[in-house]
């Protein structure tokens, strides 16, 4: 069972060396907008590009609710150096019962390739495993979603299976497939003492 009320009393903020991991505030309307406004952004994000500042002021009071209410996490990543959002990532749909959460994330188009994704994602696992103490972590992506494949793949998670048709695509226009990732928190301990004695 996850004790989530004690993992979430309050926001945690997550540091890495380039980023820092912090709670999504109105004042993120507009640099929130500019992302999610973008097509490459949001093709296998499972909506359609915003239209206006307004829906990401209305996806942001969406987020505080979820917090609050604890049933999601999900955190504005923005760079050390400036603080400039330059995305998201979190936790959502808890299954509190079996420990297990799922995950997802976007990420400004001109950041991709510069593995700030990867980095982001590790402090998010790292505070899933250790703070939350979930057993395990699960995402769906699109097949052909081969930049967010690389993500999960870097950070340890395995393809657990592909679901075939079950997903409508409302940029396609058609059902589409559904890659089903996972990663155990067993593995990823297992792999974080391996980075430490080959250190």
């Amino acid at each position: 069972m996850l004790d989530l009320d004690r993992a979430l009393a309050q926001f945690p903020v997550l540091e890495t060396e380039r980023l820092i991991l912090r709670q999504p505030v109105l004042a993120d309307r507009d640099p929130m907008f500019a992302i999610m406004a973008d097509p490459q952004v949001l093709r296998y994000f499972g909506q359609l590009p915003m239209q206006t500042p307004e829906q990401s002021e209305n996806r942001l009071n969406s987020l505080k609710r979820s917090f609050e209410q604890k049933i999601g996490v999900r955190w504005a990543i923005t760079l050390r150096d400036h603080g400039e959002w330059i995305g998201s990532g979190g936790f959502w749909r808890f299954e509190s019962e079996h420990a297990r959460a799922e995950i997802g994330y976007e990420l400004a188009a001109h950041f991709w390739g510069k593995g700030i994704m990867t980095e982001a994602l590790q402090a998010i696992l790292q505070f899933g495993f250790e703070s939350l103490k979930l057993h395990s972590v699960e995402a769906q992506i699109h097949p052909e979603n081969h930049g967010s494949r690389r993500a999960l793949e870097k950070v340890g998670f395995r393809q657990e299976g592909l679901l075939r048709e079950n997903y409508f695509d409302i940029v396609e226009n058609r059902f589409t497939d559904t890659v089903f990732f996972g990663l155990l928190g067993a593995d990823w301990r297992a792999a974080q003492a391996k980075k430490i004695n080959n250190g």
